[in-house]
């Protein structure tokens, strides 16, 4: 389960938001507070202490912080939000690091850039990686007429989990597609993204590592429930409405029966993927295929990582239970932090200017 036996003389810290305020539900609020005991309970069983700490302020993390000595501590890393600000993954890892400990996952850097659609878009292209034709637009103003390439995709640039995707998101014409930008921006503020849509089966491939790169069990999301392709997306219903026909009809399913030139194609993309974007100790790649062809749509560091979600489950499919797969995510990061050192992916200030 573990190969560094330096992890059972280690403390592991959960770190996590406080679960308050719009946008939880009262079932989400008691899966995540279950998540929290089992992972306490699982990690206790193998020996190794472990505290557990939520959050919803940097000045609440530092304190906490401040109680632990870093060479005897690893932590795992499950904040997503500090100080009201949205997105503010790389914030709990910026104090991580002024306060010199090991932590699980991506860097503030990665963090930030792979969050930003255009950003990862770029990169997969420069490294020659099958992806979708896109463009972006981050203004009412800007001449949209020349994109003539439909069905297609809108979506905020700079969300993730499905915010603001919809069936209306797939659009058939111009007319649709100016409609569809102007509520993105309004909507959210910032960019609308674009590109080709892809009507195929969907695969989540989780993989985990550093050095050495391990692809998980493969899960896939089937749309032949639905006869309509503006329904054949995963879009917000599909992942967080419970009771809605989309989350019902697009639960994702792990592959047994899949060609195994398929699987090994899909394997090594992934794993050129994850180096590309130069993500930490865990992730998750989404595929999706057309004409026997693969294109990548997004890239998830620090993605899902409740007991339900695609990224444990997939790593749960290989034997362990959830304890262990965070104490594998513990043992990871402190290997990478003591054999070496990752280099940063570096952004382009520009790149919405120059597509």
């Amino acid at each position: 389960m573990t190969n560094n036996e330096k992890m059972f003389q280690k403390e592991i810290i959960i770190v996590c938001n406080t679960m308050q305020g719009e946008g939880w539900t009262e079932e989400e609020i008691v899966e995540g507070m279950d998540n929290v005991k089992t992972l306490e309970t699982q990690i206790s069983e193998k020996g190794i202490n472990v505290t557990t700490y939520i959050v919803s302020t940097s000045g609440e993390l530092e304190k906490y912080l401040k109680k632990h000595d870093p060479s005897k501590t690893i932590i795992f890393n499950w904040c997503e939000e500090l100080d009201g600000v949205k997105n503010s993954f790389h914030l709990a890892p910026l104090l991580y690091e002024k306060t010199g400990f090991v932590y699980t996952g991506s860097d503030p850097e990665n963090l930030q850039f792979t969050l930003d659609k255009v950003k990862v878009k770029k990169t997969l292209i420069k490294e020659k990686l099958s992806t979708p034709a896109y463009n972006v637009y981050s203004s009412l103003n800007e001449e949209i007429n020349h994109w003539d390439i439909f069905p297609a995709l809108v979506k905020p640039a700079l969300e993730h989990s499905s915010y603001g995707i919809t069936r209306e998101s797939v659009v058939d014409n111009p007319e649709q597609l100016k409609k569809q930008v102007r509520k993105i921006i309004e909507t959210f503020n910032g960019p609308a993204y674009i590109e080709d849509f892809i009507d195929g089966t969907e695969y989540n491939i989780a993989v985990w590592g550093n050095e050495n790169l391990e692809v998980l069990p493969l899960r896939a999301i089937d749309y032949k429930y639905f006869e309509d392709y503006h329904d054949r997306v995963c879009n917000y219903d599909s992942k967080w409405v419970t009771d809605s026909d989309a989350f019902k009809n697009t639960q994702p399913y792990f592959v047994n029966d899949l060609d195994l030139k398929l699987k090994k194609t899909l394997e090594k993309l992934v794993i050129k993927t994850v180096r590309a974007l130069n993500c930490k100790d865990y992730a998750r790649v989404d595929i999706r295929m057309r004409d026997g062809i693969p294109y990548i749509l997004d890239v998830n560091s620090n993605p899902d990582i409740t007991e339900n979600g695609g990224f444990v489950q997939s790593a749960i499919k290989t034997g362990m239970n959830y304890g262990e797969v965070v104490i594998r995510l513990c043992d990871l990061a402190l290997d990478r932090v003591e054999s070496y050192q990752y280099t940063s992916v570096k952004s382009d200030s520009n790149y919405y200017n120059s597509n």
